[in-house]
């Protein structure tokens, strides 16, 4: 009878063993193609993963004309001893205008060999009607004889249904001005473009600055000095109005 139990134990192992191994297989399928900003390692903790990126020219000084940045796209799997090329296309849905408002500077869309990803650089070109208008262009990875799209999207958000898409990328552009972060009317006075496109050629101040670290104590003293060159102009007979066709002016606080 023991021998018996021994037997049976050593046959279920065996088929178990069996099983196990048919389970086993090696995936045999196409890599999977992805932007590798919507699912790349987090750089912290707390950070959002995104599939859209917004490129504003509205607080950077007048001098800078064109925007350069890239794309990354990554791929699943191993490494290949040669170039893989891959599809991407513009959306249907985009605005923005190939050779007016954006060109790719490279375009061999491939994943180069011994490689696991490759970066498209884009220039996004300032144009006069993105004062007015927001432009969009959208990119899609497509499947084709190398790489496969299988990994489209995450649900990030069970209430509403938003995703993040892995295989769609966004671009926003526009030139439309956001009064900045830290503009205070008390030392300022009413924001408007020509105000802060004066402010930039007279203190030598980056926009950027003034939407994110500016301290209080400089505010005002911006505001002071450039109500100073504003009387300085004025009595020099150059009376500089804002865009409301008014003497400019800077804040009650720096009166």
């Amino acid at each position: 009878m023991k021998n018996i139990c021994y037997l049976l134990l050593a046959l279920a192992a065996i088929t178990c063993l069996s099983s196990c191994k048919k389970e086993l297989h090696k995936y045999e399928g196409k890599p999977t193609i992805y932007f590798n900003e919507t699912a790349r390692p987090l750089a912290y903790s707390s950070e959002v993963l995104k599939d859209s990126t917004l490129i504003s020219f509205s607080l950077t000084k007048e001098a800078i004309v064109d925007s350069l940045v890239h794309m990354v796209i990554a791929t699943m799997g191993n490494a290949t001893d040669n170039d893989r090329p891959y599809k991407i296309v513009p959306n249907a849905s985009s605005t923005a205008i190939e050779g007016k408002h954006y060109e790719i500077i490279n375009k061999d869309f491939s994943i180069k060999k011994n490689q696991l990803r490759d970066t498209i650089w884009l220039r996004f070109m300032r144009t006069s009607d993105m004062k007015d208008q927001n432009f969009l262009l959208s990119f899609d990875l497509l499947e084709n004889e190398s790489f496969s799209v299988d990994m489209q999207y995450k649900v990030t958000n069970q209430t509403t249904g938003q995703r993040l898409n892995f295989i769609n990328y966004r671009w926003f552009i526009n030139d439309i001005i956001k009064k900045p972060t830290r503009w205070l009317d008390f030392y300022l006075g009413t924001f408007s473009r020509k105000k802060l496109n004066l402010m930039v050629e007279v203190l030598n101040v980056d926009p950027q600055y003034m939407d994110t670290n500016i301290s209080i104590a400089e505010t005002l003293a911006y505001g002071k000095f450039m109500q100073r060159y504003l009387n300085e102009q004025k009595a020099a007979g150059n009376l500089i109005l804002d865009e409301d066709g008014q003497p400019m002016s800077m804040g009650s606080a720096a009166q």
